[in-house]
């Protein structure tokens, strides 16, 4: 997932490839553009050819428009080229006007087509229509919640990439537990188009529970005001513990594992999400936020991390079928989702 086509991450690369193909450094630009792509994990094939926008046919176009923005920028106004810009006399007196524009060029022309790119990359997807199409059922449940509360589901649902995620994982027939569930959005994302399912789901902030009660109201669904080491565990097809493992002590980690191991139901899935460790600065950023949140919740400890083979090992003891899946939100913030597996009934593990 560091490196793929999703309209965001698409539109990322074509932004980066046409910014530096435009920005004069000739000999470098696609060595810049590359390096970038490297950096930031964007798809590199897409961000190469984007370069190729200084091409024999555009290129006079791009430094004669670069040098008049540039002397916009500089005096205010437009000013047509007397002199050529290609002859030395003319290069000499516009470079510095030429530099400016460039940049500027390369931001309006990337920003373009960086947009062209998100909606044609979005408006192709079966996925992302699907996607949006959720979201929106989802946002209507919240509709008479207050306007905090709406716009903090919004942005949750625009914000964290973790509902792409939940979008392949529709569950099996069964119960949808959802551990610490907060307003609950992810488990009405993952129940969307779903009415028959039921879901059960416990929360410790009593408002979030009672909106999440508002929003399910005549559905199947039973929210309560409950610690997650000690709400009963139904047979359930599927889990979810999104952001809640580290407000709990190591053994108390692997315990609440093990026992939603047991309550899955044949072909049941535990997905659980925890920072990931092993991003440098963004693991940093991640766990800082969450120390962050700690302490204004009065928590009086420290976020706890196990180490992520700590529970790949105990989700694989406990019979299920285990894959990772690490990556950063479209906030600055490093996480790994594990997405654990019962095998159907009287299957066994390959």
């Amino acid at each position: 997932m560091s490196e793929g086509l999703a309209p965001g991450r698409a539109a990322a690369a074509v932004f980066t490839g046409v910014f530096f193909g435009i920005v004069p450094i000739y000999g470098f630009q696609s060595l810049a553009a590359m390096g970038a792509a490297v950096l930031f994990r964007l798809n590199k094939p897409l961000t190469f050819a984007a370069t190729f926008i200084n091409n024999p046919v555009l290129q006079p176009f791009l430094v004669v428009a670069s040098i008049g923005l540039g002397r916009l920028m500089l005096t205010g106004h437009y000013q047509v080229i007397a002199a050529s810009p290609f002859s030395a006399r003319g290069l000499a007196g516009s470079l510095s006007s030429w530099l400016i524009g460039s940049v500027l060029l390369g931001v309006v022309l990337g920003g373009l087509m960086a947009l062209v790119t998100f909606v044609a990359a979005g408006s192709k997807s079966a996925a992302a229509r699907r996607r949006r199409a959720r979201a929106r059922q989802v946002r209507g449940l919240y509709a008479g919640c207050p306007w905090f509360d709406r716009g903090f589901v919004r942005w949750k649902l625009r914000l964290d990439r973790v509902f792409d995620f939940l979008d392949a994982e529709d569950p099996v027939a069964g119960t949808v537990i959802d551990l610490g569930c907060g307003h609950g959005i992810a488990s009405a994302f993952v129940v969307s188009g779903n009415p028959q399912i039921g879901l059960k789901g416990c929360d410790l902030d009593g408002h979030r529970i009672a909106l999440a009660c508002q929003a399910f109201a005549g559905l199947d669904a039973a929210f309560q005001v409950e610690d997650v080491r000690r709400f009963p565990l139904p047979p359930a097809g599927l889990i979810l513990i999104l952001d809640v493992l580290q407000y709990l002590d190591a053994g108390e980690q692997l315990d609440l594992l093990a026992r939603c191991a047991r309550t899955l139901e044949p072909e049941g899935k535990l997905i659980f999400r925890v920072h990931d460790k092993e991003s440098g600065l963004y693991s940093h950023l991640s766990m800082g936020l969450d120390r962050i949140v700690f302490a204004l919740g009065g928590a009086r400890r420290r976020p706890l991390m196990l180490p992520a083979q700590a529970y790949h090992r105990a989700l694989e003891d406990a019979g299920l079928q285990v894959r990772q899946i690490r990556f950063r939100n479209r906030l600055p913030l490093a996480h790994r989702l594990f997405i654990a597996a019962k095998a159907a009934s009287g299957g066994s593990r390959p």
